[in-house]
């Protein structure tokens, strides 16, 4: 779990849910650094969400939120610093790390 939310846990679940028994899941973990907004202006952390096909689904902090990856990557200023991972690739990481992530990002901030 991050220091501010459950994103890691909510995108990885919504993962599992969705692709456990769909062979063909085409859906896409990001884990990147995005810059906060409001309280947080101007702060950088890591974020996880899921990619399904040009529209990101954020289930994080009890939302549920629904936008095209070229809006939300607008507002949440989303640069290079993004991760992605396969059902396949997801299942590694959890299996060899033990928990949601993140596994590669390197955050401006340490978060």
């Amino acid at each position: 779990m991050s220091a501010a939310g459950d994103c890691y846990e909510a995108a990885g679940n919504y993962m599992l849910g969705e692709c456990m028994f769909n062979q063909g899941c085409g859906l896409i973990l990001v884990h990147a650094e995005v810059t906060g907004q409001g309280p947080i202006e101007g702060v950088k952390y890591g974020h996880a969400f899921i990619l399904d096909n040009g529209t990101v689904i954020d289930n994080s902090n009890g939302r549920s939120l629904t936008m095209s990856q070229e809006e939300y990557y607008k507002l949440g200023k989303i640069g290079s610093n993004v991760h992605q991972y396969s059902f396949r690739d997801f299942k590694k990481k959890v299996l060899e790390t033990g928990h949601w992530g993140p596994w590669d990002l390197q955050t401006e901030s340490g978060y």
